[in-house]
């Protein structure tokens, strides 16, 4: 089942982001800073948070967010599943919900940035694998030998 990210299930989520192995501490930091934001300010408008859950059992989480100043254009922020739960279909549902949700809201364009690091080539399978075309990399973006790697994908052509 998806539904909207709840308070409850951040400490769940938290382990997800350490225990993936893929991310550095600041990325974890800036994810959980996203979840708190979304948990506790409901003012907010800039993310939206989904997780595919089975009872108390969370099995991982969707991050989207409308792109400021573009109409229809969204961005992929964050997508993180329980690594116990690789490659069993859990991303690709909270892809193609999060596809179908922004559709429903007008959304035309699905934009994912992410590092071109050997230890993110998984994660360019996957964009590749869920119908994302690569659009452009940019050497040395995030630091000296982290490029970024910008994928997309239009809902409505």
């Amino acid at each position: 089942m998806i539904r909207p990210l709840e308070a409850g299930d951040r400490e769940q989520l938290f382990s997800y982001l350490v225990t993936c192995g893929i991310f550095t501490e600041e990325e974890i930091k800036v994810a959980l800073e996203l979840i708190d934001k979304y948990i506790n300010d409901k003012s907010q408008i800039e993310y939206e948070m989904f997780v595919d859950a089975d009872e108390k059992i969370v099995n991982g989480y969707v991050c989207i967010g409308h792109r400021p100043l573009t109409e229809g254009t969204y961005d992929l922020y964050w997508i993180v599943v329980n690594p116990a739960m690789h490659s069993k279909g859990i991303g690709t549902s909270l892809v193609r919900f999060s596809e179908e949700y922004l559709k429903k809201k007008g959304g035309r364009l699905i934009l994912i940035e992410t590092s071109q690091k050997p230890s993110y080539e998984r994660e360019r399978r996957f964009y590749e694998k869920n119908g994302y075309t690569e659009l452009v990399t940019i050497r040395e973006f995030y630091r000296p030998g982290d490029s970024l790697v910008m994928f997309a994908k239009y809902l409505t052509w």
